[in-house]
């Protein structure tokens, strides 16, 4: 039996009602009838990267998957992937003679499409498509990449029995043999992404306004499907909680709150009520955690915490701090970062 077929009647209703008045915790289901995460098949789950390292040439299905998983470097730890891999990976199961894959692409949950590219030159993603899921405290992005054609159009209400899409290989760095579906959960970072875009004088125009990969922040969509799988709905605020915080910065505060915590109020934790400036928790992908309001003065953003590694902390920040734990460092990347998070949309 392939993917479609749904664990309990909880899960069918969660997938045919989109989620209008009534905002609550949703259960995800995979994009395609590969089933493979759930029995524990990562290797047919999972597309292979091509990989060259220290002259041995692999195919790991690890390449694949979410996180620091590429680009591998030789430290006194041994080998440790320094390129973040925002979403997953997921293998084609059906294929024409001639290797075209033929799977179709649903939404992971009932929302409203909000973006389509449907040219497979404006982004390295190539042809993608994002749709909104409505949440207690945040709404979630799920965003469907590399795909062969897109079937929806923006703000088409859609479920998951909709077909959205085919599976393909359009971006960059893609043949037909690595045809595979790119797959992210993601939240949305700034409302007025095109400001802080311009500001970065890069020469490619912004095709995709807010649903620019760069604004759209992934989380590991690994471990959500796996639980709703299992009968347990997705909570976008537990799901946070219980990643671990990898560093810790603080930020001068502004009179008008900055725009991700007007949409994601479950971001913030207690403390003064006129900050002086706030500590901002993230991940070591880079996903902020948490705010917390402080009376402390601060002139400009600064790491005030990190976690000890027996190498750089550019490895496991993003390329956002450097240096060690006892002395980290914001890298201009990490200001331009930060910088994006604590604009407001007012």
């Amino acid at each position: 039996m392939g993917a479609f077929p749904f664990r309990s009647l909880q899960a069918i209703f969660a997938g045919l009602i989109f989620a209008g008045s009534a905002v609550g915790d949703i259960f995800l289901r995979l994009p395609t009838d590969n089933d493979a995460l759930f029995r524990n098949k990562p290797e047919d789950f999972f597309m292979y990267v091509d990989r060259n390292f220290e002259g041995v040439k692999s195919k790991p299905w690890q390449g694949g998957d979410y996180g620091f998983t590429r680009t591998l470097v030789r430290t006194q730890a041994g080998p440790l992937g320094t390129k973040f891999h925002e979403g997953i990976d997921i293998k084609p199961i059906k294929r024409k003679a001639d290797g075209t894959p033929l799977d179709v692409v649903h939404p992971v949950a009932a929302g409203k499409v909000v973006h389509v590219s449907a040219n497979p030159r404006d982004s390295s993603y190539g042809r993608y498509i994002v749709i909104e899921h409505l949440l207690p405290g945040g709404n979630l992005y799920s965003l469907y990449a590399h795909l062969a054609d897109t079937q929806c159009q923006v703000g088409q209400t859609v479920g998951t029995g909709n077909v959205i899409g085919t599976l393909g290989f359009s971006g960059v760095g893609l043949n037909k043999e690595r045809s595979h579906l790119h797959l992210e959960f993601c939240i949305l970072l700034q409302r007025d992404f095109e400001t802080w875009y311009k500001s970065l004088k890069i020469a490619t125009p912004n095709k995709h306004g807010i649903y620019n990969g760069m604004n759209l922040m992934g989380i590991n969509p690994g471990p959500a499907l796996k639980q709703c799988n299992e009968g347990t709905s997705f909570s976008l605020r537990d799901y946070l909680k219980s990643i671990p915080i990898e560093w810790v910065a603080r930020v001068p505060a502004t009179k008008i709150l900055p725009d991700i915590l007007s949409r994601y109020p479950i971001l913030r934790r207690p403390g003064s009520a006129n900050p002086q400036s706030w500590e901002i928790a993230f991940s070591s992908e880079g996903i902020p955690l948490s705010f917390t309001p402080s009376d402390k003065p601060c002139g400009a953003a600064e790491v005030i915490k990190a976690t000890p590694r027996p190498y750089t902390q550019l490895y496991r920040t993003g390329g956002r701090v450097t240096g060690s734990s006892k002395a980290p460092v914001l890298t201009g990347s990490g200001k331009r970062y930060i910088n994006l998070l604590m604009m407001n949309s007012q």
